[in-house]
């Protein structure tokens, strides 16, 4: 590699290692911040502070050119320490307040820089001439604008930093139009220049990044053909930039064929596989972020627009995962309790957390919003005008939820359980958000809104202590009054020897003289707890009553009809 050529690089390599973030916290000693109290303190301000720097990065390079060494020394990665807070007190002199946070490092790096080209290349008014603190105090405007320029410094009148004299807004926001018009313009005598075209256009950051790996004299011998720029970016970063995006893309691909794979696992094995798809999203983003913006440094509208979109895909995936993995831990701990998947309980335990998780997905996108610029105020106003809207066209909607809440709280009845609700009856099938299932004894699937259920009267027929059984049973006409009371009395001490029936409210008497019987009444409770025990018990009831009428020699009637036809005399006939 030719030396001449490595020496008209190295000064800017050092500038650009000024601007390092790949610096570690313990390295860096807190420096005298910048005086924004005038016009004349800031202007000066940010010019002695980037002076200051780049007369660090003139010393790292002396020292670096004049050892054999291929690597940075312990004391110049100090130094790019030192100089990286020179810059970062210049960068203060600006107001970033409306850049997106998500392009803050980026934006706040490239427009100071911008803005250094800038003033080198004007001619500026003497200090005397920029007004201080006493003459800003008396001024009937809190604000000064370089003279033949559009570019002002505004005292801030609220947030964190009100009172300071900074570069305004608007100014920040058209410092790259101020550069685009100056960038051919000659510097200012005894100005440095340069720098932000090395910074931007060479594989500063890549250099960066590999210090301790690769010598940086190989890193920055790019062809002549890979500095060609498309879009503001040089070739070398379009090569890396599809480089990331392969690679990111591969990892996603990846990770969504493992999870299909995996699909078909029972239980909440399934839903915790369902989270590797946004788990991967959620951890591929960060790191290809970093790598364009802190190693490749894609600047202007490409950074804006990769860099936004991929952190608004990234809080959109962070949602997602917060909701997979909602209904995830959900269906853990109905399995970890053994409740039936479609009982009561279970239900509440996927509502409340499907609330906690919609409550964190609302939070984080509102933080979301807000990083890629979109106002939190903004989100929220959004997000309620859209519930509203919502919760106008679903006004019924709303109404069976809170039933199905109403009804998971109170638990009227609950999985398994007999009831009935005006002309339906059956048994509870499911309960779910909208309606409750209930399937009828003809074997149909009735579904009742939650709404309507809770303003009906539920009759409860599981949840009874005793149950009732009543019946009439018939005897033949020509059943002796003497077998007929024998017959009450038996029946009576077969209910009362029985250990189900409920002894203090047993009625056996004869009851009404029928079209084609004598009716005796029978009625009586029996404690049992289902509908199976139920029918066992009434069918061994009614087998003894039949075995004591067959050992009675009583017999039970059936509906006859008796037809007395007349002879009429002859003569009458006639």
């Amino acid at each position: 590699m030719n030396p001449r050529f490595l020496r008209s690089l190295l000064p800017w390599l050092a500038l650009t290692l000024l601007c390092s973030l790949a610096v570690a916290a313990e390295e860096i000693k807190p420096l005298e911040p910048i005086d924004t109290s005038s016009p004349r303190t800031t202007l000066r301000g940010f010019l002695e502070f980037m002076d200051e720097a780049y007369a660090k990065g003139d010393g790292l390079v002396n020292n670096y050119l004049a050892s054999s060494r291929l690597y940075l020394s312990p004391d110049e990665v100090g130094t790019i320490a030192k100089a990286r807070y020179d810059l970062f007190s210049a960068e203060r002199a600006l107001d970033l307040s409306q850049v997106p946070p998500a392009m803050l490092d980026e934006a706040g790096r490239r427009l100071t820089l911008q803005l250094k080209e800038v003033l080198d290349r004007i001619e500026l008014p003497p200090w005397e001439a920029i007004p201080d603190a006493p003459a800003m105090a008396a001024a009937e405007f809190k604000r000064w604008t370089i003279p033949g320029t559009e570019i002002r410094l505004v005292r801030m009148e609220t947030g964190p930093r009100a009172g300071e004299y900074l570069f305004g807004p608007e100014t920040v926001q058209r410092i790259p139009d101020f550069y685009a018009k100056v960038k051919y313009l000659p510097y200012r005598s005894g100005a440095r220049g340069g720098l932000y075209d090395f910074v931007y256009y060479r594989p500063t950051g890549v250099v960066l990044a590999l210090r301790a790996i690769v010598p940086p004299r190989w890193i920055l011998g790019v062809p002549g053909w890979a500095m060609a720029s498309f879009l503001d970016q040089p070739v070398w970063r379009w090569i890396g930039i599809m480089g990331v995006f392969s690679f990111g893309f591969g990892l996603a691909v990846l990770s969504f064929r493992l999870s299909q794979r995996w699909v078909g696992r029972t239980g909440a094995a399934e839903r915790w596989t369902e989270l590797l798809r946004p788990l991967s999203l959620v951890l591929i983003i960060p790191v290809a972020v970093l790598v364009l913006t802190q190693m490749l440094r894609i600047s202007g509208e490409v950074n804006a627009v990769l860099t936004l979109s991929l952190w608004s895909v990234f809080y959109l995936a962070l949602t997602w995962l917060v909701w997979v993995a909602g209904g995830a831990l959900a269906e853990s701990l109905i399995e970890s309790e053994r409740l039936i998947t479609s009982s009561i309980d279970s239900q509440l335990i996927r509502l409340v957390l499907r609330l906690v998780t919609l409550v964190l997905a609302v939070v984080i996108l509102v933080v979301g919003g807000d990083r890629v610029g979109v106002p939190a105020y903004s989100v929220v106003a959004g997000l309620g005008v859209g519930g509203l809207a919502v919760a106008l066209a679903a006004q019924q909607t709303l109404a069976n939820l809170l039933g199905s809440l109403i009804i998971m709280f109170e638990k009227p009845f609950t999985i398994g359980h007999w009831i009935k609700v005006g002309d339906i009856e059956g048994v509870v099938e499911s309960v779910g958000f909208r309606s409750t299932r209930i399937r009828t004894f003809y074997d149909s699937l009735v579904s009742i809104p939650s709404s309507e259920l809770v303003n009906s009267t539920v009759d409860n027929m599981e949840l009874r202590q005793y149950r009732q059984v009543k019946t009439t049973l018939g005897l033949t006409y020509d059943t002796t009054p003497a077998k007929l009371g024998a017959f009450v009395t038996g029946v009576e001490l077969i209910l009362r020897a029985d250990p189900d029936t409920r002894k203090d409210n047993i009625q056996v008497a004869f009851n009404d003289f029928g079209a084609s019987s004598l009716d005796i009444l029978l009625n009586f409770l029996i404690r049992v707890s289902s509908r199976r025990e139920e029918l066992a018990v009434r069918q061994r009831i009614l087998l003894e009553i039949l075995q004591l009428a067959e050992t009675s020699g009583i017999g039970f009637a059936f509906p006859t009809q008796t037809l007395h036809i007349e002879s009429l005399p002859p003569g009458k006939l006639a």
